[in-house]
């Protein structure tokens, strides 16, 4: 935790107000984040949009961080589960489509956090959040690739994981509908074969009629 995570201490700190839950405040705040990004929205926005003080805001989030933490929180914690279950043991035969379905599904069910992360990239920047993102990414990167995996299947493996990583930027409707679509592109990006260069067929050709 950083030390700026302590807050304004200078109004007095009440009880939330009655009938305001600390969700709401959480809900309020996503959709801020989203529509004005971290730096453009304040605390006082929020308790403006809740309908609340400052200061009850400051009661359960003493700085705009502890909001964006516990945003991104279940998302996390998903996220390190499916790590979990995937290195488990009775799940060593889990191949690698069933955990790019497992992935995209988690995805989709945590759009509306991951429409706040890809629409202000700082927000990744929180230690908090980015690092432990990209280490939970890259441990569900190798185990796609799978153990010894080479160059050319690391890549593959990356771009996989990149597309599911792109429904961030699509409509919660448009996602649900087109799963199937998500999840058949993120498997051919895995299995994909390197195309031919250009000319190189008709090189190829050129040789086999030489030798003839």
């Amino acid at each position: 935790m950083t030390a700026s995570w302590g807050g304004d201490t200078s109004e007095h700190v009440v009880p939330i107000a009655t009938g305001t839950t600390r969700t709401t405040i959480l809900d309020v705040a996503r959709r801020l984040f989203t529509e004005q990004g971290f730096d453009g929205t304040s605390l006082r926005q929020i308790a403006d949009a809740v309908g609340t003080t400052k200061a009850a805001v400051y009661y359960h989030f003493p700085a705009k961080e502890h909001l964006l933490v516990e945003l991104t929180r279940p998302w996390l914690d998903a996220m390190s589960a499916l790590v979990t279950e995937i290195r488990s043991g009775e799940r060593e035969g889990r191949d690698a489509e069933a955990t790019l379905a497992a992935y995209l599904d988690l995805f989709v069910e945590h759009l509306p956090v991951l429409h706040m992360l890809a629409g202000d990239p700082a927000t990744q920047n929180h230690p908090d959040i980015g690092r432990r993102a990209r280490a939970l990414v890259d441990s569900i990167q190798q185990r796609i690739a799978g153990p010894d995996a080479s160059d050319a299947r690391l890549v593959r493996a990356a771009c996989s994981l990149g597309v599911i990583h792109s429904v961030a930027t699509l409509s919660v409707d448009l996602v649900e509908s087109n799963r199937d679509t998500i999840l058949q592109a993120a498997v051919a990006a895995l299995s994909a074969t390197p195309a031919d260069r250009p000319g190189s067929r008709r090189q190829s050709i050129r040789r086999n009629v030489a030798t003839q």
